[in-house]
């Protein structure tokens, strides 16, 4: 049996796969226009943020889970993403005027304002870290009145509750310099967040004994979304859920752990 064949002597077949590749092509370019027009996706990121969740340099964030996320989910809700980098006591006031739409990784309580929140899909935890040479502490209360490397703007709710007046904090500009204060027996006990150490350890970035770390608190963080935002909170979800189900967030996070 012989297969028919059309102009230029191409067979039915292969008629078929051309012009499914041609209407490929053509869904990808009219997306990519889609997405070319459509008003750019702006993510606030704090200026003390740090690998693995942010590399800044000047007003460029060049890498990390910040960039790389912001990135992910604007396409997947065909926009393009622009990622702003702001200190972290303006971010709340970005967001509410609508000159940010979204800041990612946080909670509720760290990010106080009239905002919509996202469902939770970030994991992290926040532990404390203590000196070899220090006292081992085996559970919060035995860290009550003694210092503890913090990061000027970030709030601790979990430590304050537990620790009330007994919660000292030494405050720092970063993560990093918390974790060189220790390393130079400047302070005893900081508290970090597990991505950050873990992104450390990997690197080999820890220059001191140290005791196992102390939970303070499991994490499992959002986006806050400004009301002011052309972006409804169902279609974030929806972008966060694609996301997830294809498991692009998990390769996305296993990148920098």
């Amino acid at each position: 049996m012989v297969e028919s064949r059309g102009r230029f002597g191409l067979s039915k077949a292969c008629w078929r796969a051309c012009l499914g590749l041609a209407l490929l092509a053509l869904h990808a370019h009219v997306n990519a226009q889609v997405q070319d027009q459509a008003p750019a996706l702006v993510f606030a990121v704090d200026s003390s943020t740090q690998l693995p969740w942010a590399e800044l340099h000047k007003d460029e964030v060049r890498s990390g889970i910040h960039r790389d996320l912001a990135q992910a989910l604007a396409t997947q809700l065909g926009r393009p993403a622009r990622l702003l980098i702001l200190p972290r006591k303006r971010i709340a006031e970005r967001l509410e005027m609508g000159q940010a739409d979204l800041a990612c990784a946080y909670l509720p309580q760290w990010l106080e304002g009239p905002f919509d929140w996202s469902q939770a899909f970030l994991p992290d935890a926040e532990v404390v870290l203590s000196l070899r040479s220090a006292a081992q502490p085996r559970q919060l209360s035995d860290l009550a009145g003694k210092p503890l490397g913090t990061v000027s703007g970030f709030s601790y709710p979990v430590l304050q509750e537990q620790l009330g007046p007994g919660f000292v904090r030494e405050d720092a500009p970063t993560l990093d310099a918390n974790l060189r204060k220790l390393e130079m027996g400047r302070m005893q006990y900081a508290v970090v967040s597990q991505s950050f150490m873990d992104y450390q350890r990997r690197l080999g970035g820890v220059k001191v004994a140290l005791h196992p770390d102390l939970k303070v608190t499991q994490l499992r963080m959002a986006c806050a979304l400004s009301r002011r935002s052309g972006l409804t909170l169902s279609a974030l979800n929806r972008g966060i859920n694609e996301l997830n189900s294809g498991g692009a967030l998990k390769r996305l996070l296993a990148r920098y752990r």
